[in-house]
């Protein structure tokens, strides 16, 4: 069965109409790092290599390769941090 973060995590990324406290449990990420203008190139093309390492892992299983402790997933949205 896939993990759908849209249904069992919609307390994380669904607004709520006032703010509240979260406890976010632990979670593996790919990383960019870098300041500047997300209008510009270098960003789509940092961008454009997550998406393609966030989807390869997603289907290594059908590759015939899987990852120990792998399920799978619906790849998540971007986020954006301080």
């Amino acid at each position: 069965m896939k993990y759908e973060w849209r249904k069992r995590e919609n307390n994380l990324y669904i607004p709520k109409q006032k703010p509240e406290l979260a406890s976010i449990p632990e979670q593996n990420f790919f990383l960019i790092k870098g300041k500047g203008n997300p209008n510009e190139h270098e960003f789509a093309e940092k961008i454009g290599v997550l998406y393609s390492m966030a989807y390869a892992v997603r289907m290594m299983p059908k590759q015939g390769y899987t990852p120990a402790g792998y399920f799978e997933y619906t790849v998540y949205p971007k986020e954006f941090g301080l």
